[in-house]
């Protein structure tokens, strides 16, 4: 720091050898300008109290257009000698008199109360530009501040402008050394990062953590290096900032200035806080609700089939003379609702499985018509007399997936179609390679999907309060299940009713080029 504090005398000296000379030079030159005039005016016949007011305008304007009283003082010392060799008998010659002292006197007063009167302008209109710029400099920092996305960015932001403005090295503290607090250092010279770093000044900001809210400013840790600064918000002391003053003491402007930017951190911090408080919460009732609205059909889909069963198993516990036929129909019923209750198990272990935070699956290369095969197989299984065609390209489409998870897609866009058709209609099953992505699809010729349905299909919600208590099974959590399926594999769903009557779901998978170009990217 001293070697940088010579460099800078050594540097400014000259500058200010420069300055000295240029308004030495505006002294000479106005006082032999007046000489020349008063020469000239004497020469017409002007009187000597007349040209005398001419030496002292040549006071005023040297007064004004130098910035200290030495040049103001030396100009009146120059002029009354000018004007005692110029004007006063003898000319050309000094006769100490008592009008000399006069004009003396009256030049060095007017040159006082002139030149105090301007460098009391000057430093005021300094200070009002200064304020302006500082008032401009905090605005700036105020809308960084409150555009931040986080807090790195609020420390970051933070530091930046107080090295601008200050041209130190300093540091920002989160939290208390003592508990975990890692410090953001932001140096003017490499060489400061010793002073941030050794255990007083950790003491030093762990004391700041402990008694910045509660106590008096003169308990709070002083040092002769480094000025601390606490941003607190209702008595909580958010983060704490040191600046390095060995060399260059604090002034009263830099430190209210590092007040002001202290308290703008602190509001920062705080609203950021209360944002992530917010956002937190905001997402565990998003949750909470998500939760409620699965429990909600879960519970409506499982009483279904139960419902079912308990019926169906109390008609043929209690009615001994039932007939082989009926027995088997009550038996087929309670096989139906028995698999309902499988697959609603396998939806659930797969939202389990799954979830929008962390969709990822294992994806192996399969074969897509075989996966649709195995699906079909075994939705013909429940339902024998649906009719199901299927149509798959010549080529043979290799899709990165896991097979399993697919089926289930494919099973329960399937069971959707035939359900929600008059029985023995027929149900479309398409595969198609469309540019770089397997694309299936599920079309039926049923009543189709429900207008006031169609926005929001693919949420739980919207089917789960849309249905009665004594509705029969719909279509569940089977196609929220499905598009978190889909979204981990990194494909697209959407469904739509068809121009001639019934429901079209369409699914996308990548193929394996779409990956390979990506990983080359």
């Amino acid at each position: 720091m001293k070697k940088q504090l010579v460099e800078r005398i050594y540097t400014e000296s000259p500058r200010e050898a420069v300055t000295v000379l240029r308004n030495s030079l505006k002294v000479l030159a106005v006082v032999l300008v007046t000489a020349f005039l008063t020469e000239l005016l004497a020469g017409l016949g002007l009187q000597k109290e007349s040209l005398l007011m001419l030496y002292m305008l040549a006071v005023v304007i040297i007064s004004v257009c130098t910035p200290s009283y030495t040049y103001g003082i030396v100009a009146a010392v120059f002029c009354s000698f000018a004007y005692d060799f110029f004007i006063t008998d003898p000319r050309y010659g000094f006769s100490i008199t008592l009008r000399f002292p006069i004009a003396l006197i009256t030049m060095l007063a007017v040159t006082l109360i002139i030149s105090a009167l301007v460098i009391q302008n000057k430093k005021q209109a300094h200070l009002a530009l200064k304020r302006e710029q500082r008032t401009q400099l905090l605005y700036q920092l105020n809308q960084e501040l409150l555009a931040a996305r986080n807090v790195e960015e609020i420390v970051e932001v933070t530091q930046k402008y107080i090295q601008q403005q200050m041209e130190r090295s300093n540091v920002f503290y989160l939290k208390d050394p003592k508990e975990g607090g890692e410090p953001s250092l932001r140096l003017h010279h490499p060489q400061d990062r010793e002073l941030f770093t050794d255990r007083e000044c950790v003491r030093r900001v762990h004391q700041m953590f402990k008694v910045g809210a509660e106590q008096p400013e003169e308990l709070l840790p002083k040092d002769r290096c480094i000025h601390y600064e606490a941003a607190i918000s209702h008595g909580k002391v958010l983060g704490v900032i040191g600046l390095d003053c060995r060399e260059l003491p604090l002034t009263p402007g830099s430190h209210t200035f590092l007040q002001i930017v202290s308290a703008q951190v602190a509001l920062a911090l705080a609203l950021r806080y209360l944002s992530e408080e917010q956002n937190n919460l905001k997402i565990s009732a998003e949750k909470e609700k998500m939760r409620s609205n699965l429990l909600r059909s879960i519970s409506h889909d499982l009483r279904t089939p139960l419902t079912g069963i308990l019926g169906a198993s109390s008609a043929i516990l209690e009615q001994k003379d039932m007939g082989e036929e009926m027995q088997e129909k009550l038996v087929r019923d309670i096989k139906e609702n028995a698999q309902w209750l499988i697959r609603m198990v396998e939806n659930i272990l797969t939202v389990t499985r799954i979830s929008k935070e962390t969709a990822t699956v294992h994806k192996t290369m399969e074969a897509a018509e075989e996966v649709i095969s195995q699906a079909v197989s075994i939705v013909r299984k429940r339902f024998p007399d649906c009719l199901i065609h299927v149509s798959i390209p010549s080529e043979l489409l290799m899709v990165p997936m896991d097979a399993t998870l697919i089926s289930q897609v494919l099973i329960n866009l399937l069971e959707n179609a035939i359900k929600n058709s008059e029985e023995g209609a027929l149900v479309l099953l398409t595969l198609k390679k469309k540019g770089r992505t397997a694309r299936f699809e599920v079309s039926d010729h049923g009543r189709g999907i429900p207008k006031h349905l169609l926005s929001n299909l693919f949420e739980i919600y919207s089917q789960a309060e849309d249905r009665g208590a004594d509705s029969s099974k719909g279509l569940g959590i089977g196609l929220s299940i499905c598009k978190t399926i889909i979204q981990a594999h990194g494909g697209e769903i959407q469904g739509y009713n068809r121009e001639e009557g019934g429901a079209r779901f369409i699914f996308t998978l990548p193929l394996q080029e779409e990956q390979e170009d990506h990983h080359e990217s």
